[in-house]
């Protein structure tokens, strides 16, 4: 009360210059103070508005939370943000009210994401409210959501290399015309911890370059693609992961030499590296990676991963990843390779209870869990597109999992945007092969539905009755997907007389009304049968934050 009537007062004192004008002034002048006093007069009224909202803000209860709190909500809600809308959303929250805002500007840590997804401006607002903060660095010119010039980006962040933990630059195109990518790869960058260069073009050469001035001692995580480097420099020495794509090596030994630096490895990923020497003959010498749990092997020519599985010694390695090219024939090179990877095992192979296999485009994985219900294995098998080589990977993973891995039951996967394998028979006759399937799966948590319900679903499907099946479930799927899976699953219904239940489980973000949940049951029974179970689980749409 006590500042609004000393708001009536200032404004009495305003109205009586605005009077006292009118008698000494010319009719302009008069007018142009007039204007200025009444300007002066909205400003007040504004700001003792914005006081008195801030002060009502004050009571209100989320702005009584301690400081640590408000900034775990934070935390919560980037999480789960991809990195191109990461400023846009911080910014939002800004603007919520003058106590948000204060803590947000004021808090390095949430500066330190440093995007091409922001405009100019805000990268520098970044580096400065990130003071001396360790910097997480993004930069992709896939698709449209950078906003910033790639030799702007790389001028801007230098200065600030010596703090930070984590680099990512994506380009395609020769990116490097200003040198800008060679004179920041060889600062010093004592705090990183992780760097990604990718050059989808293959023009970069950093092959004359000290990477980071050999001064990058907490660099555990180098991945490459396209970019010639001096693989002899300290930046490949150490490291726990290593991931190596579309370089080139004089031979498979020089590779191996330098993985042999850093034999501490957990995951190895190595993908279309090619080979100057071809000659079979050239000695290769043998790697041991005690810890080396994940390895990839992707080469265009099946020699080169079978010589590598054969010189790389891993007895604890858990998951495996290989492609198979055209040509080749798939159930039998799986099967061998398959077999070398466990015959090198420490430890035999678990008893396993059932196998998973998921079918993705051009991709099948098969893993293996335990009596104990815990992941042991995991074999991804790639090849070129088509549905043929699908279906041959889908019947190699059967086998392994059938002979190797001697699994009693399996559970099905499909991605989304596989589901167009269902029309193909080969396919269809190799789903009908695998173990008992007790489980089949539609999508997964980050599936969005929407690419499916443009293009629109056959009409029909014909599948295998799957009789072992006891769960259907799905995520973020249109009705139409799910009713024509079912009908192509169940072209007669579970009789009554059969002990066999199946329960529906549909997956989707927002919570259906009480008719729809109706719908549902009347829809599920009338295809599976009176057995039917359906249930519906809110599931938050998640998103890829690595974009």
């Amino acid at each position: 009360m006590d500042q609004i009537n000393k708001l009536i007062e200032e404004i009495h004192v305003l109205v009586t210059k605005i009077a006292d004008a009118g008698v000494t002034q010319t009719p302009f002048m008069r007018a142009c103070i007039k204007v200025d006093l009444w300007q002066k007069i909205e400003g007040a009224v504004r700001t003792k508005g914005s006081r008195a909202r801030q002060a009502r803000n004050t009571l209100s209860p989320i702005q009584q939370l301690p400081t640590e709190v408000t900034l775990q909500l934070f935390d919560t809600v980037l999480m789960l943000v991809g990195r191109r809308h990461y400023h846009d959303i911080l910014k939002g929250m800004s603007e919520v009210c003058h106590h948000w805002r204060k803590i947000i500007h004021h808090t390095p840590a949430l500066w330190s994401k440093i995007y091409c997804s922001a405009v100019r401006e805000v990268v520098d607002q970044a580096l400065e409210r990130s003071a001396t903060h360790p910097l997480d660095v993004w930069f992709s010119s896939v698709g449209r959501g950078n906003k910033i010039a790639l030799e702007s980006f790389l001028e801007k962040l230098s200065p600030h290399m010596g703090r930070c933990q984590r680099v990512a630059l994506t380009y395609f195109g020769e990116w490097d015309q200003s040198e800008g990518l060679a004179e920041l790869a060889s600062l010093p960058a004592p705090k990183l911890e992780q760097v990604v260069l990718e050059d989808q073009r293959w023009l970069s050469d950093l092959s004359g370059v000290e990477l980071f001035g050999g001064q990058a001692g907490m660099l555990k995580d180098v991945q490459i693609l396209g970019i010639a480097c001096n693989w002899e420099c300290a930046a490949f020495k150490g490291l726990r992961v290593i991931g190596l794509s579309k370089v080139s090596f004089p031979s498979v030994d020089s590779l191996l030499g330098i993985l042999d630096q850093s034999r501490c490895l957990s995951c190895l990923q190595l993908s279309f590296i090619t080979f100057t020497d071809n000659d079979a003959a050239t000695m290769v010498r043998c790697v041991t990676f005690p810890l080396l749990d994940n390895l990839s092997l992707v080469f265009e020519d099946v020699l080169h991963t079978e010589i590598i599985l054969d010189h790389i010694k891993a007895p604890i390695c858990s998951h495996l990843c290989f492609f198979i090219p055209d040509g080749v024939e798939i159930g039998g090179k799986v099967m061998h390779l398959a077999a070398k990877w466990l015959a090198q095992r420490q430890a035999p192979v678990p008893k396993l209870q059932s196998a998973t296999f998921a079918l993705l485009n051009s991709e099948v994985s098969l893993s293996g869990v335990s009596t104990e219900g815990l992941e042991a294995l995991s074999l991804t098998l790639k090849c070129g597109h088509g549905e043929e080589n699908t279906a041959r990977l889908l019947n190699a993973a059967n086998c392994v999992a059938k002979e190797l891995l001697c699994a009693i039951e399996s559970r099905f996967k499909i991605d989304e945007g596989a589901i167009d394998f269902l029309q193909h028979p080969k396919v269809v006759e190799e789903l009908s092969q695998l173990l008992p399937v007790t489980t089949i799966e539609i999508g997964d948590p980050f599936s969005d539905g929407e690419g499916r319900r443009y293009w629109g679903y056959p009409r029909q499907f014909t599948l295998p009755p799957f009789p072992s099946m006891r769960v259907f479930r799905t995520f973020h799927q249109p009705l139409e997907c799910i009713f024509s899976i079912l009908k192509g699953i169940f072209t007669i219904p579970i009789p009554n007389t059969e002990d066999r239940a199946v329960h529906v489980e549909i997956h989707g973000p927002t919570h259906p009304k009480p008719d729809w949940l109706d719908y549902i049951a009347t829809q599920t029974k009338e295809i599976v049968g009176d057995n039917c179970r359906s249930s519906f689980v809110l599931t938050p749409r998640l998103s890829n934050v690595g974009d």
